[in-house]
């Protein structure tokens, strides 16, 4: 069964101003969804697989807006009429800078970008309320929504940059570190606590941040919900 749309929201202004005050998860009463995300708790999810992207660079796995509560958005997505799957296409001719970019940063391990990006747009674009068409108000383009999405998350890769973070607390690729190190290396960097995940053979595989949003689009870093599954010493393997 497709998702339902999100509600009908009124159509703003062209970018209307909303009041950056006004925090995700923190609401004294219901915002306007175009204002404030309706999914507010949102985790970035950056990973490291060997060979895949720049060996001094963690690539991306996704933006995945989540309730407050932690649990996460619909499951298909938010609106099943903005279900896109040529969503490579769509950012290859409307911005061919980010389409580059997506392919540098954002490769699919299984050798497919376009049903990657397309599956990540669908279960997880389709739910910032924030890009709802209706909330550009007669400015809105075809796929305007889509761009936003995709350069947010670039934009936050390039602001949260975890292998710098651990090269400077001296946590390089090739060596063993404990978990606590690498979550302490994290913490000195970005302020916050984030969540490190590991596969069966305790080498890393993910770092995941937490964020809230004021307004539409200024992402806040938060504490980590929950632990990784890293524990002990943890293998940072060189691509």
């Amino acid at each position: 069964v497709a998702a339902e749309p999100l509600q009908q929201i009124p159509l703003l202004s062209p970018r209307q101003s909303c009041n950056d005050s006004v925090v995700s998860c923190h609401w004294r009463e219901p915002e306007n969804a175009c204002c404030s995300p309706r999914y507010g708790l949102v985790v970035f999810v950056q990973q490291w697989v060997e060979a895949y992207g720049p060996s001094n660079e963690f690539t991306i796995h996704g933006l995945w807006p989540n309730n407050c509560s932690g649990s996460r958005a619909p499951n298909r997505g938010c609106d099943s009429s903005r279900s896109w799957n040529n969503v490579a296409t769509i950012l290859r001719n409307k911005n061919p800078n980010l389409y580059q970019r997506m392919k540098t940063f954002w490769p699919s391990y299984k050798g497919d970008d376009n049903w990657f990006w397309s599956h990540e747009w669908v279960k997880h674009g389709t739910c910032v309320s924030t890009l709802n068409p209706s909330c550009y108000g007669s400015e809105y383009t075809p796929y305007q929504d889509v761009i936003d999405y995709f350069e947010q998350v670039l934009f936050l890769r390039d602001e949260y940059d975890v292998y710098g973070a651990l090269n400077v607390a001296g946590i390089f690729p090739g060596g063993y570190y404990s978990s606590k190190a690498m979550l302490d290396a994290l913490k000195q960097g970005f302020g916050n606590r984030a969540k490190i995940d590991c596969d069966r053979n305790g080498q890393l595989s993910e770092v995941w941040l937490y964020f809230n949003v004021g307004g539409r689009d200024n992402y806040q870093l938060v504490d980590a919900e929950m632990d990784g599954t890293c524990r002990g010493r943890v293998y940072y393997p060189k691509k």
